[in-house]
Order: C-alpha cells, then structure tokens, then sequence
C-alpha cells in the first residue's frame, strides 16, 4: 500500500479526476481499476487478521466456553477468509498483468483450504465432483472439531476425511506470499525503474518477505545495518 500510496502522493492534474488519474500514474488499463486495486489491499488486511486470530485461537477462540456454535463461526469464517484472501491477491495480480497469472490460478484452484472451503464453508448441499460428474455433500465432525484439526463426511458414501487444518493455511500463504512477491516485483519494474532509492526499499521488502515466510527474522538497526536470521534445517 506504501508503494502506491507514494505513487499517487502528487495528486492529479488541474480538471483531472482521480480514478483518472491512478490510471496514469500507475500504469492501470482503466480508470475502475483503481477502485477494484483498494478493495484488493482492504481485503488482504482485513483476512490476514482473521486468519491470524484463528491460527493462534484454533476453533475454540479466546472464550473461556466451549461453545459449539463458536467453533463453526470460527470455522466458516476462517475457510471463508482463505478464499476471499486468494481472490483479492489475484485480482491484484490480475490488474499489475503478471505473466505468470494463468500459472498462478492454476496452484490457486488445486489449493487443498480452497477445496476444503468449497465443501464445508460453500457448498457443502451442492459440490460438483468433475472428475465423477456427481453433486455430493458434506459436513464437519462436530465432535472432533478442535484446535486446527477436524473431520468431515462425504454424506455420499459416509467415507470420512481428516483435515489439520494448519497445514492448509500455510499451503494457501505460501502461494499468497509467491503471488504477492511476483507483484511486487512487476511494479518495481513498471513504476520505478527510474528511481533506484525506491528498487532499493522494495528489494528491501522482498527480501524480509522471504525470510519470514521461511520461518526467520530480519533486524534493522539504528545504524541502517540490517542482521537476517534464517532457519536452519535439523539433522535428522
């Protein structure tokens, strides 16, 4: 948000609209765009914070209850927010014109949280199995709902499928995180390929983007120096 935020510091031009004016100043196809660019980066935020309640509350939440009703809020509202979260990264994704979009969509629909969310969380009366060309149902274990994990049945065949649902939020943000990465690095390239302070500070970004996803930390200190630590893998 940062980095189209000082695009657009100048403001327009004497007679010259605003959406006009995004359009201009960062490369976009149309004037709407802008609007759909807003929602995007909203959304983003507003689902990294629930998704980051639930990873550390699980189904349960902070109350002290163990109330069934909240453990499906939480759950529909989790699986829900995964989905919301991989549309608005690729419409973002979409409007910056990555070459890699169509690859993109592709690792987006094979994503096991956004098959799990169709299931439980969308269409659990009415999902289309295309490979069997039949509409099945499903529906959560209410029992072994706990923590991140759970159970549902396919009501079809009564076959019953277990689920850690952590493993499938890190699956769906580390394609966020790819998406994201590749964008960024289209708009250091559309948007300040002449300003090298600006490709420094995005590089910068990038780079911090990398280590955290891969479970390290960045340290900048006072002095401008900056200290990286990176995971290391146990011997097994």
């Amino acid at each position: 948000r940062n980095l189209i935020n000082g695009r657009l510091a100048k403001g327009p031009r004497e007679e010259e609209s605003f959406p006009c004016y995004a359009k201009r100043s960062l490369k976009l196809n149309d004037g709407k765009d802008w609007s759909f660019l807003c929602s995007g980066m909203d959304l983003i935020g507003d689902t990294s914070l629930s998704l980051d309640h639930f990873l550390r509350f699980g189904m349960e939440g902070v109350s002290r209850y163990n109330e069934v009703g909240e453990k499906y809020l939480r759950l529909y509202g989790a699986l829900n927010s995964t989905y919301i979260q991989q549309e608005a990264v690729f419409t973002i994704c979409k409007l910056c014109q990555l070459s890699e979009q169509s690859a993109f969509r592709d690792r987006l629909e094979k994503l096991e949280i956004r098959d799990i969310r169709h299931k439980l969380g969308a269409h659990s009366i009415d999902y289309i199995d295309k490979q069997k060309e039949d509409v099945l149902s499903f529906v959560p274990v209410r029992f072994d709902m706990r923590g991140l994990h759970l159970n549902y049945i396919n009501n079809n065949d009564l076959s019953q499928i277990s689920v850690n649902l952590l493993s499938g939020i890190n699956e769906h943000l580390d394609l966020m995180s790819d998406i994201i990465y590749a964008t960024l690095e289209k708009i250091k390239k559309t948007l300040y390929k002449s300003n090298p302070d600006k490709i420094e500070e995005i590089d910068k970004g990038l780079e911090e983007l990398r280590v955290k996803r891969a479970g390290g930390h960045v340290f900048d200190h006072e002095d401008g120096t900056r200290a990286i630590f990176s995971p290391v893998a146990e011997n097994i």
